[in-house]
């Protein structure tokens, strides 16, 4: 993950004030309430900082691992252009500290835009020149005299519209942009999920909660709970899911408790002083 300060991408054709990245964002925070969000989130900074990436997964999780949740984001595929400008755009609507940003190259496809062009009239001159002679007879006499002439007229034919098919390139790009702002300090500071099929398998069980993650600086952190533990216990009450694990945290925030994981096939029991409820 590495600051952007510039972000490029191939436009179908410039000038266009459409904003991709709010057309297509997804809010991940549907069905919380102001009270719940403002529980587990902390207010907005007011800046947003622009990083890419190449890897969602790895960067994601290292937010996560600092501390950030991720509130939302947009993905789509076209020929447009993406700023970062946009992405603040969009961060600032939702209040996010950070947006995550990637483009992958999808290849390229032929097309043609009509271009009209005027062609100008054509422009003719004639010039004429010559002698007159005249003689003139009377009872007095005769008169003889001669001149001389030129001339030139100009005509101008009406212009003419053509149109010419030009030929353009179009480069087609994959875009995903996640949102995160930072949270408030968890009560326990993992992010548990269900045990993988093959886990299962080798410890021979279906209950508990496997750490995926550990937050930095977390009570879980501090105790030195380590991602790859299985929380099977807490205050000795068996833990048979992640959603349990989560539901019974608040009735121990603040005080110091007993977490059991299975370490290595071990049970380890774990003293842990959990943080008060945010």
């Amino acid at each position: 993950m590495k600051k952007t300060v510039f972000l490029f991408a191939t436009a179908l054709l410039s000038g266009c004030a459409t904003n991709y990245v709010t057309q297509y964002y997804r809010d991940h925070t549907v069905g919380l309430s102001k009270a719940q969000l403002d529980q587990r989130l902390m207010p907005f900074s007011g800046t947003t900082q622009v990083y890419s990436t190449t890897d969602h997964l790895k960067d994601g999780a290292s937010l996560a691992q600092r501390g950030f949740a991720s509130i939302g984001e947009s993905a789509f595929e076209g020929g447009v252009t993406v700023t970062e400008a946009q992405l603040k755009e969009q961060a600032a609507k939702v209040g996010a500290d950070i947006v995550l940003y990637s483009s992958r190259y999808q290849g390229s496809s032929q097309a043609a835009v009509p271009i009209m062009q005027y062609n100008p009239g054509t422009i003719s001159t004639t010039s004429s020149s010559g002698t007159a002679n005249a003689s003139a007879y009377g009872t007095g006499g005769s008169a003889y005299g001669s001149a001389t002439y030129t001339g030139t007229s100009t005509t101008t034919s009406p212009g003419t519209f053509s149109t010419t098919m030009m030929p353009i390139t179009i480069n087609r790009y994959e875009y995903d942009a996640t949102f995160w702002r930072k949270g408030r300090p968890s009560i326990f500071g993992v992010h548990p999920q269900a045990l993988p099929d093959e886990m299962r398998k080798s410890l021979q069980r279906n209950t508990g909660a496997l750490v995926k993650l550990v937050i930095d600086d977390s009570p879980a952190f501090r105790a030195n709970v380590l991602a790859g533990d299985v929380v099977i216990a807490l205050d000795d009450i068996p833990i048979l899911s992640p959603q349990q694990l989560l539901d019974l945290l608040p009735r121990y925030a603040g005080k110091r408790t007993v977490v059991t994981v299975l370490r290595d096939r071990v049970e380890r029991r774990i003293e842990v002083q959990l943080n008060a409820n945010p």
